[in-house]
């Protein structure tokens, strides 16, 4: 108990050496993503128009959560950031509810007068932020931490080459992980539009839905199976692949083709799966009038697709985009999380959860 209330003590000597106006500021971006969380939580999916309000939604997620990151870390470059960050969202948030029926949404759950109320307020509360950004010199003296772009971390920052049992219980590892998740979860969806293109040409066996409008319409809709495998390809897939080429002397034909066939085995396996747990009823997908199916959840046509797709990124992609992570400064690639997760956040309030 000792060692709590000395820790509490601590923490609360820290908090009160803050400046009240980061304090303010830490505070009002929190309740900017909580509000923001809520109204996309609260909005119907199939009736968001992807227009100016997306723009705002995502920007001031992204705003808000990196802003909060850069005053934790005491960055330098937050000032600047928390200035410019906010005066635009809120020169969005202005002309979104005045000119493209924002506030007529709010209004229309809130009534008029809470709804002006609503919105004053998070002017009023921006505008001191901003104000205090760009003139109080109390920010200028706190945040004394100047991030160098430059400056690479020795030593932080472990990459693919290193053993999968040394980086997996590392920040950057988890961290990257999570990015890899995000960004295919985007490609994936836009994977699937491009394969039902080519369906339309001619170029693959199969049915579409012209109808369907998460994959048409919501082009920013995650495909969250897709960012799992990434993460899968990053956890299995790839450390397999080392240990196949150690195993096989460096014979890099031998590896691909067992790496290869291996792939094909997992992502075969994820497929019938997935189908056998969300599809018996065949309303997402069929595929009994294609040739080589197994119950019409999977087929070999698909299996070699989402095959070579997984190569290619076992083999190439995923080790480039590790690569490029590594090398890059520690702050800058946690600022890379960081916009990811509060871009995903608005994607997965508006679109995973109903209210």
């Amino acid at each position: 108990m000792g060692k709590i209330k000395h820790a509490m003590e601590s923490i609360l000597d820290e908090v009160r050496s803050v400046p009240k106006g980061i304090l303010f500021s830490v505070l009002y971006y929190a309740a900017v993503i909580l509000v923001c969380a809520i109204q996309s939580a609260i909005m119907d999916r199939d009736e968001f128009v992807y227009d100016l309000s997306m723009v705002r939604g995502i920007l001031t997620m992204v705003v808000s959560v990196c802003a909060i990151w850069l005053l934790v870390i005491r960055a330098h470059s937050a000032r600047l950031f928390c200035a410019i960050g906010t005066a635009v969202t809120i020169g969005l948030s202005i002309v979104d509810d005045a000119f493209f029926g924002a506030y007529a949404g709010i209004a229309s759950v809130t009534g008029p007068i809470p709804a002006w109320l609503i919105l004053g307020l998070e002017y009023a509360a921006g505008l001191v932020v901003v104000h205090y950004f760009a003139t109080s010199r109390e920010p200028r003296a706190f945040l004394l931490d100047k991030i160098d772009l430059k400056r690479v971390d020795p030593g932080t920052a472990p990459s693919h080459k290193t053993p999968l049992r040394e980086r997996i219980g590392t920040w950057q590892f988890w961290r990257d992980a999570a990015i890899y998740f995000i960004v295919f979860s985007m490609l994936g969806h836009w994977a699937e539009m491009l394969f039902c293109r080519l369906i339309i040409a001619g170029v693959f066996m199969g049915d579409y839905d012209p109808t369907n409008a998460m994959l048409w319409d919501q082009w920013l809709f995650p495909f969250s199976a897709e960012g799992i495998a990434l993460v899968m390809v990053a956890l299995v897939l790839h450390p397999l692949k080392e240990r196949l080429l150690e195993r096989f002397n460096g014979n890099v034909t031998l590896t691909f083709f067992v790496s290869f066939l291996i792939n094909m085995a997992v992502c075969t396996s994820i497929d019938f799966l997935t189908g056998m747990a969300v599809n018996q009823d065949y309303s997402l997908w069929d595929y009994r009038a294609l040739p080589f199916n197994f119950m019409g959840q999977v087929c070999l046509q698909n299996s070699l697709v989402y095959s070579i797709a997984a190569t290619v990124i076992v083999w190439w992609v995923y080790p480039a985009m590790d690569a490029l992570l590594t090398r890059m400064p520690r702050r800058a690639s946690d600022g890379v999380f960081f916009a990811h997760f509060g871009m995903y956040l608005f994607l997965a309030m508006l679109h995973f959860v109903v209210v």
